[in-house]
């Protein structure tokens, strides 16, 4: 387990040096010959296995919670959203605090949604289309269609290349980018904290406290 957690660290770690000027280089990056075929088929299977999950009333939320942290370990790119939560705090934590930070933004991530999409029955998200974005970079657009007839939900997944596959840094739900959200609220707590870092241990316990709780914390709450 030590291995494991030193790892998580060490990954994290390297995006505290890099983060900075691999943002700035994605943004100057020119398009490229991305797969936009197969960054639509990564969303397709992904988003299938995350509605499996949710929708499963046969388990119970601590194995709905289990099989969804699997499957963004799997997916998403953990190391470079809690770095670039942090905005400009990204070299303000010690080696303890980031380590128990980047441990507790995977559990609000998996508790907060967890929760949040708990009344989600066999819902469909379906693909229209995607585009590249830059040289290693594709925004899939597609729609959470519900089977009660409410109105379609719009979803955008912003990938990035790893690993010889695609993994997701953020998603825009009806218009908002959930890191980008994240940061906002992560870097208020710790501004409005004269710079304490341990502010934001606090308030992201507290906020895994209400959602393991069954109540619904606003992941852009500063406070």
């Amino acid at each position: 387990m030590a291995i494991a957690m030193a790892s998580r660290l060490t990954g994290f770690s390297r995006w505290a040096l890099a983060a900075p000027l691999m943002l700035c280089l994605s943004l100057m990056a020119l398009p490229a010959s991305a797969s936009t075929d197969e960054a639509k088929a990564f969303v397709e299977t992904v988003s299938e296995k995350a509605i499996a999950i949710i929708s499963d009333k046969t388990a119970d939320k601590a194995k709905r919670e289990s099989d969804f942290r699997a499957l963004l370990a799997e997916n998403a790119d953990m190391d470079r959203i809690a770095a670039f939560a942090l905005g400009q705090y990204l070299r303000t934590p010690t080696d303890a605090q980031r380590e128990q930070y980047r441990e507790l933004v995977e559990t609000f991530i998996v508790k907060v949604y967890v929760t949040r999409l708990t009344d989600y029955n066999d819902e469909k998200l379906s693909i229209f289309g995607a585009r590249e974005r830059g040289e290693n970079q594709a925004i899939v657009q597609s729609e959470i269609r519900f089977t009660n007839g409410r109105e379609p939900v719009s979803v955008d997944w912003w990938l990035i290349k790893k690993d010889g596959g695609y993994k997701i840094f953020d998603v825009n739900v009806v218009g908002v980018w959930l890191a980008q959200e994240q940061r906002s609220a992560f870097t208020s707590v710790i501004r409005n904290n004269g710079g304490n870092f341990d502010a934001l241990l606090a308030h992201l316990s507290t906020q895994i406290g209400k959602a393991e709780a069954g109540e619904l914390p606003d992941v852009a709450s500063a406070n």
